[in-house]
């Protein structure tokens, strides 16, 4: 029988949201419960012996294993014959993601790499594999010290591109070596997805569990089920904290107020995202705010803040009719390509599709808040005609903006959850 996993807090992960990574050592002496990793980790086995499930595979564990959790798997060691002891390392993966990104990373490469960490978690390293990750390790444990919640700042100089590499050796070796010791299960697919996987992925759609028990093709009660025995929780619960994730990464990394935070991951209003903030966070999104936007800068995170810095832009100017892609991207110094590839991983939609979801938004506030002609309430949101206004509006809401004003009464502290 599958165990629970509880989910880890966002808070829980030993390392601020600003850190790159942290490197720590750890022993294992029983059984864990299971756990739900928001943050991505590398665990490198150096000595004992025991079993571990990742999802819903068992993996032996014995010296010189590695195993690479990303975002949202869900990890149980379910015996430890003899202790572990090992390496942790609690890295950003989003960051790291994005430096695989730039325009000198052959595309398919950065693919595969991530692609053999999600099918394969589990690596099983020979002496010659064993040797080069043990002085990579030694590598990054000299930059950064051992405290968990070390990269604070860096003493040497370009501290953070040497880590940023490192990190990346590791991931680009870890893949050739599953790779090369045939860790690749045969019944994997590329870009096979989980549960959990689609939920984050789509989290700030209006997702139900129709939706899901569509995709995965399975009724609605054998999709609950799932969700409950993996996690220990409801679907409900589970979207609301995955979207409290996302949350603190606007917070940290736009200026936007929380009534577009709480549009742009799911959420219907402010007071609802303040709310289930303070539950899951701890604190409320405005002390979030201003503890971590103060610690932001401690490194250069360029990637991650553009695409959060670019949707802000979007917010604050999607009323001009003249707002396009390359102008955008002109202004953040970057390709067109680059900045839709930004936003697609850590925005979850490219610049139309955010420009049309964000303009979608205030429409609808106008259609219910005046009485403004569907004409003027295109041009306000910056439109410039009404044919490609009713298009988008239909296309993300379902009905045209006439139908919309006509039908639906909005309500304030309406949870569409």
């Amino acid at each position: 029988m599958r165990k629970q996993s509880s989910n880890q807090n966002a808070m829980d992960v030993n390392t601020e949201p600003s850190k790159i990574c942290s490197f720590d050592y750890e022993a294992i002496e029983k059984p864990t419960r299971a756990l739900m990793h928001q943050a991505s980790r590398f665990w490198y086995f150096k000595k004992g012996h025991g079993k571990i499930f990742i999802d819903d595979a068992e993996y032996e564990l014995k010296p010189d294993t590695l195993a690479a959790i990303t975002p949202w798997k869900i990890s149980n060691i379910t015996e430890v014959d003899e202790p572990l002891q090992l390496i942790v390392i609690i890295y950003d993966y989003q960051y790291i993601n994005s430096a695989l990104q730039g325009p000198s990373v052959i595309e398919k490469d950065c693919n595969d790499l991530l692609e053999n960490m999600e099918i394969s978690p589990v690596c099983y390293l020979d002496s010659v594999q064993a040797k080069k990750m043990d002085d990579l390790m030694d590598e990054l444990k000299q930059e950064i010290g051992t405290q968990p919640s070390s990269v604070s700042s860096f003493k040497k100089p370009m501290g953070s591109l040497y880590v940023t590499n490192k990190l990346v050796e590791i991931m680009l070796l870890y893949s050739r070596y599953v790779m090369a010791n045939s860790g690749i299960r045969a019944d994997a697919t590329p870009g096979q997805k989980s549960i959990m996987s689609y939920i984050y992925a789509h989290s700030s759609e209006k997702l139900t569990l129709s939706k899901l028990a569509d995709v995965f093709y399975a009724s609605e009660s054998a999709i609950s089920r799932e969700i409950k025995a993996m996690t220990g929780v409801g679907f409900n619960q589970l979207l609301t904290s995955i979207r409290m994730e996302k949350a603190t990464d606007y917070l940290m990394y736009t200026n936007m107020n929380l009534e577009d935070i709480a549009h742009a991951i799911g959420l219907v209003d402010a007071p609802h995202l303040s709310k289930h903030f303070a539950n899951h966070i701890g604190m409320t999104p405005k002390k979030y705010r201003e503890t971590y936007a103060k610690v932001k800068k401690r490194f250069a995170l360029t990637t991650k803040e553009s695409a959060y810095e670019i949707v802000d832009y979007l917010h604050k100017n999607y009323g001009d009719d003249t707002l396009n892609a390359q102008d955008t991207a002109r202004q953040y110094g970057v390709t067109v390509a680059e900045m839709n590839r930004s936003l697609l991983y850590y925005c979850e939609k490219n610049f139309d599709a955010q420009l049309n979801m964000i303009r979608t938004s205030k429409a609808c506030e106008l259609l219910t808040d005046t009485k403004e002609s569907v004409m003027a309430v295109a041009m306000e949101v910056g439109y410039r005609n009404i044919k490609t206004f009713n298009t988008n509006f239909t296309k993300l809401v379902g009905m045209t903006p006439s139908e919309f004003r006509e039908r639906v009464t909005f309500q304030k502290g309406y949870d569409r959850e």
